[in-house]
């Protein structure tokens, strides 16, 4: 009885533990934030940046733009396109450059925490999330001029729920899809057609990772990449997305395989989404390719 008794006591402290270690926490980007408003330099570091932003196809290369828009922050603490930009190029870091779980943790959560200091450039969302109102409650308060910190921000969130957390991990932390579902619906209201599709995108991913006896669906996520590609045409990330996650999945190769030469077909930079994104694209695609012409019989 009394070893009945302490395994009884292991068990508890062991899903006690698990439970506790197993619940992510962000720190809040707005407890973060800078000060400085010197704006005279801005123009240039901009256009340094977009220079920059075309030519930029590796790690270093990302980097050194990440450390231009950095350097906007010093000059100008508000300035909401170089903050976005930051968060943005984290989650790139983080998805395509990074091996180590730890790394990708470390991207994401520093591309969440830019996601939402350029949310508070918003002075009504400030003052809502400094009162200690929730994240997306105090959303409510974003306009159409926050979007697309709105978008990264869930996005990352995604990356991380996705690439970072083990399947326990993510039983735990079903928040995240909720608030991001919650974040998903006030774009929708601002600008469904954001990034391209991206919304129609996010709902696809969703559709597909959550069970069917909880409302998940192939179908359903077969339609949101349809309407993604109608949005957003020309966005390489639809095509991919489509191949990567939903018809590797299927086991449709032929629609797959469509679907990855119509990536690495495209002009990376003509086409949607920005240059060092198109890159990821086209590289992953033709790593896909390459394991289709390597599995056949």
């Amino acid at each position: 009885m009394n070893s009945i008794a302490k395994q009884f006591t292991l068990i508890c402290i062991t899903l006690i533990f698990i439970t506790q270690n197993s619940c992510v926490s962000f720190k809040p980007g707005w407890k973060d934030l800078k000060s400085g408003t010197d704006t005279k330099n801005v123009s240039e570091l901009i256009a340094k940046a977009k220079k920059l932003e075309n030519v930029a196809d590796s790690k270093e290369d990302l980097l050194k733009l990440i450390d231009v828009y950095k350097t906007i922050e010093k000059t100008d603490a508000q300035n909401y396109y170089a903050l976005w930009k930051i968060g943005n190029y984290n989650i790139l870091l983080g998805a395509a450059f990074s091996d180590k779980k730890k790394d990708k943790k470390f991207y994401y959560k520093q591309a969440i925490q830019y996601c939402e200091k350029a949310m508070c450039t918003n002075e009504d969302f400030l003052k809502r999330v400094n009162s200690g109102e929730d994240i997306i409650d105090a959303s409510e308060s974003l306009t159409i001029a926050e979007i697309d910190a709105m978008g990264y921000w869930y996005t990352a969130r995604f990356y991380y729920f996705k690439d970072c957390l083990s399947p326990l991990g993510r039983v735990m932390n079903t928040r995240i899809v909720i608030d991001n579902n919650s974040m998903i619906d006030l774009i929708d209201k601002l600008d469904p057609s954001w990034a391209g599709g991206g919304n129609y995108f996010s709902r696809a991913l969703y559709y597909i990772a959550v069970p069917e006896k909880f409302g998940g669906s192939k179908k359903r996520a077969e339609e949101e990449f349809g309407l993604a590609i109608k949005t957003g045409p020309n966005y390489i990330v639809n095509h991919w997305g489509r191949a990567k996650y939903l018809y590797s999945l299927l086991g449709d190769t032929e629609s797959m395989k469509e679907d990855l030469e119509w990536v690495v077909a495209q002009d990376p930079h003509m086409a949607g989404n920005t240059y060092p994104w198109n890159v990821y694209f086209q590289s992953d695609a033709r790593k896909m390719l390459a394991k289709i012409e390597n599995t056949k019989p």
